[in-house]
């Protein structure tokens, strides 16, 4: 199997089409016009307990869905689906599947964030579509990366057998240079899929901030009933459940904690 590490080198070289808007390009004088405003949205997303109940603009919900699947994602496989419950039956079962926890009884909207990392192979096939609309052609690094490495590096094959092969593999390779060991069991492949849940969440709360709204990404449900609710298919995953919209003052429990600085972040 050829090593992923070699194709992320020749994948560097690859000629791909610059970003068509030059100001979105991070640089000194991007950051002297931007950073104020990111650092606001970071620090004002908090997490609320207890909103008003009114809902949230229609056009505002579609613009932070949509600039969620801007989040980064490995391979840009995007293993992640979001559901935005607006029917009121499944809202009020939805929020009940939620302990009845009032961040969920009392949100103006309700966003449900599912891992699907099953939807690698289709989502790889949708990518290349998109990829190579128009008779584009894609380099060959990419071509080889895309087509030939990802399927031989995701697939599990029948009775795990691609497994057993994959983690061969990768310690031989391993024993002469770095490279990539995972994914290659069942939860190696749920994290993927919840990773790319998480990264997806993330940027759906920080979109909504920025918008003039709060959030509260809630770990505390019954997975089994949510996963009904939504008419989930049994290998999908529900990573978090997402409650919008306009605090009242007692819904932000309290001040912000964290711990310190030391604690969480390394230099060595």
């Amino acid at each position: 199997m050829s090593s992923k590490s070699d194709v992320f080198k020749s994948m560097s070289s690859a000629r791909f089409s610059p970003p068509e808007d030059a100001s979105l390009v991070p640089s000194p004088e991007f950051a002297g016009s931007h950073l104020e405003s990111f650092q606001k949205v970071l620090r004002a997303r908090r997490s609320i307990r207890i909103y008003t109940g009114d809902p949230i603009p229609e056009a505002v919900m579609r613009e932070a869905l949509k600039e969620a699947t801007l989040a980064p994602s490995s391979s840009n496989l995007q293993t992640y689906e979001l559901y935005w419950v607006r029917d009121p039956e499944r809202r009020k079962a939805l929020a009940e599947a939620c302990l009845g926890q009032p961040a969920a009884t009392t949100a103006g909207e309700l966003i449900v964030v599912a891992a699907r990392s099953d939807l690698w192979q289709s989502n790889l096939q949708k990518l290349l579509n998109v990829m190579t609309a128009g008779d584009r052609k894609l380099p060959a690094s990419v071509d080889f990366y895309y087509k030939t490495l990802i399927p031989k590096i995701m697939t599990r094959g029948p009775l795990g057998l691609m497994n057993i092969l994959r983690r061969i593999s990768f310690f031989v390779t391993g024993l002469k240079k770095p490279t990539v060991r995972t994914p290659v069991n069942e939860a190696d492949h749920r994290i993927f899929g919840h990773t790319q849940a998480a990264l997806a969440a993330q940027t759906l709360m920080l979109s909504l901030t920025a918008h003039g709204y709060d959030t509260c990404p809630m770990g505390g449900f019954d997975a089994v009933r949510v996963k009904k609710v939504l008419n989930l298919p049994a290998k999908a995953e529900v990573a978090m459940v997402i409650s919008a919209g306009t605090r009242k003052p007692e819904g932000l429990y309290g001040p912000q904690v964290r711990l310190q600085d030391q604690d969480l972040i390394k230099e060595i």
